[in-house]
């Protein structure tokens, strides 16, 4: 079986190298990104099996990042988990995207700080279900 791929989007380089540390530990292959420009670059050069996308980072957040994502034909069945470290505005804006973005949603989140066992749980499972 191929190595895995996960893109990580986040603009706090210690999340993004603690995140592809982890992964990396775990048989992964994992490309970094500390902006979503720089995120959705990537995921066109070099489409992951899985994205982690921050929320809330500065220029684009991490649901206009998600509706790129879920528009481009490259990326439109990567499975894409939402990381955040604030839960209580995500509850928020995320019952209001789902009411405007029926066809953009997330397959999964987490909150911050990440737990490992739970995020590889995450990443296992979307792996093993099939695409679409």
């Amino acid at each position: 079986m191929a190595q895995p791929h996960a893109l990580v989007i986040d603009d706090e380089p210690d999340t993004t190298t603690y995140l592809a540390a982890l992964l990396g530990d775990h048989g992964w292959r994992v490309s970094t990104a500390n902006s979503a420009n720089d995120g959705l670059a990537l995921a066109q050069k070099d489409a992951p099996d899985i994205v982690l996308l921050d929320v809330m980072m500065p220029e684009r957040g991490g649901l206009s990042t998600l509706i790129a994502l879920r528009k481009d034909p490259k990326t439109s069945q990567v499975p894409v988990v939402l990381v955040t470290g604030i839960q209580e505005q995500l509850t928020h804006d995320f019952g209001n995207f789902l009411d405007r973005f029926k066809h953009y949603h997330p397959d999964a989140y987490l909150d911050k700080p990440i737990d490992p066992e739970q995020l590889l749980r995450t990443l296992e499972e979307l792996r093993s279900k099939p695409p679409g």
